[in-house]
């Protein structure tokens, strides 16, 4: 109860504040006009999350047509806190989310508990759901998706239950994926989950078992990586489980498209991006084709320009990183500025994309202990099951942009971030039973942490003092 109300209470405090458009909400906020003025337009990214805040701002009569032509643009803070309300209370679930899913992979309602609070503290996880943003849903509907799949492993093969946690991992998987496309690391550290479950009895063991996890190590089983019983069934049921969360999870996907084409019916500034042939099916576009395009033609059209589009951006930005610089929270982005206030000479206000830095720091500590325990110590047989899922989930989000040349920025590292700060949670937990006051120690500088980047979350007006203490903050994390 006190972690929800927190969460409530700390990302809806000043939603509404600055009322003034913020980083890429110059994008989102014409994305969700665009829903009501019904003029195409064009994102790189799948339309689900832009949908779900243009249909917070249908229920609430919220006018949402504004220019949102650059960052500092004035708009009413009621239609900003409308606009904001659903990142902002996705947010504060988050960290239910976030705990339930702590307590599925370690069944300990202290390592949860102690997870929650760690997410809870986190300011990068709470400014990137404080606005017209799309991420907190991407990290939420992730979590879920893990939460159901765990849920899924511990039933009974082909019963009921196990059928509609399947079901609920392949729709939570779906709704990832429709956010952004980063969520696909989803499905592949399922797969490799599923399909080493055949040959690992202690993953199998592991998965369908309902007793607590150590926080450190457990478990001694002679056969590391054998072949488990009933081999061939176990691979057909892997084979059929990997196919239907695909198939349940390509059709979710495809639904917010076909809403997405009926709320677009005009040309609009997306029309040069698409084909003649598709500008032809919108009100009021050329007439000089023929054929009309059918559904699944203008749905292939488009995810094939998003990804030609999303190759081709060549343009660089100042607070853009590199994967290598997430970990260490270095790159914090500049959100929002105010030079100036009324009636408080020399003072400023800003906002940063930053995590907790003492978290972070701790959080990849806590993965290079891992990753160290299993080269290190010999017998790294004993180490549970679990770890090797959090540092798979964590690689898995991470290693992928290696790849990528175009910008990136240090909201990218929100679904890696998810996995240390998981395993950062049993490492906490194990300080407190054997070590309570160093325990105390690190939460206190934690909390401490958050307090002194909270000015720069929330974009509170500073004295010239702390301005330059936030400043020069900033500058050593660059």
């Amino acid at each position: 109860m006190l972690l929800g109300a927190l969460s409530f209470v700390i990302h809806f405090a000043f939603l509404s504040y600055p009322a003034q458009v913020v980083f890429d909400e110059v994008h989102f906020g014409k994305f969700v006009a665009g829903y009501f003025t019904h003029q195409y337009f064009f994102d790189i990214h799948p339309p689900l999350g832009k949908l779900m805040i243009a249909g917070v701002a249908k229920i609430t009569r919220v006018n949402p047509v504004f220019g949102f032509e650059k960052i500092g643009e004035e708009i009413p803070g009621t239609t900003l806190f409308w606009l904001r309300f659903l990142p902002a209370f996705f947010g504060s679930l988050f960290i239910l989310f976030f705990s339930w899913l702590a307590y599925l992979v370690s069944r300990s309602k202290r390592i949860a508990l102690i997870a929650g609070f760690l997410i809870l503290l986190d300011n990068a996880f709470l400014v990137q759901s404080k606005f017209i943003l799309v991420d907190i849903f991407l990290v939420s509907f992730e979590v879920l998706t893990f939460c159901f799949f765990f849920l899924w492993q511990r039933q009974k093969s082909f019963s009921l239950k196990w059928f509609n946690y399947l079901v609920l991992t392949s729709l939570f998987f779906g709704l990832t994926l429709s956010i952004k496309w980063t969520g696909l690391a989803t499905i592949g550290i399922i797969g490799v989950i599923l399909f080493t479950k055949i040959f690992s009895k202690k993953l199998a063991d592991y998965l369908g078992s309902s007793q607590s996890v150590a926080p450190v190590k457990i478990e001694t089983p002679d056969d590391e990586l054998c072949l488990a019983p009933k081999a061939t069934k176990k691979a057909g049921e892997a084979i059929f489980s990997f196919l239907i969360i695909a198939l349940i999870g390509f059709i979710v996907y495809i639904i917010p498209f076909y809403i997405h084409f009926e709320l677009l019916p005009n040309p609009g500034p997306g029309d040069a991006f698409m084909s003649q042939a598709f500008q032809a099916e919108l009100e009021g576009g050329p007439k000089n084709v023929s054929r009309p395009l059918s559904f699944i033609k203008k749905f292939t059209e488009l995810n094939r320009e998003m990804l030609a589009a999303s190759a081709s951006i060549t343009a660089s930005h100042p607070f853009g990183s590199r994967w290598y610089d997430w970990p260490i929270g270095r790159k914090p982005v500049y959100y929002w500025n105010q030079d100036e206030i009324s009636g408080l000479p020399g003072w400023k206000a800003k906002i940063y994309l930053s995590g907790n830095p003492f978290l972070w720091w701790l959080a990849i500590f806590s993965l290079l202990i891992v990753v160290l325990n299993f080269f290190i110590n010999q017998n790294h047989r004993r180490i549970s099951s679990i770890f090797y899922i959090l540092v798979l989930g964590y690689l898995a989000n991470l290693l992928p942009f290696l790849l990528v040349k175009r910008v990136s920025f240090l909201y990218h590292y929100l679904l890696p971030a998810i996995f240390a700060i998981l395993l950062t949670s049993f490492l906490l937990s194990s300080l407190l039973l054997k070590y309570k006051k160093v325990f105390i120690v690190i939460m206190t500088v934690i909390v401490l942490s958050f307090i002194i980047m909270a000015p720069l979350s929330y974009g509170w007006p500073m004295p010239p003092g702390l301005n330059n203490f936030e400043t020069k903050l900033m500058l050593f994390l660059n």
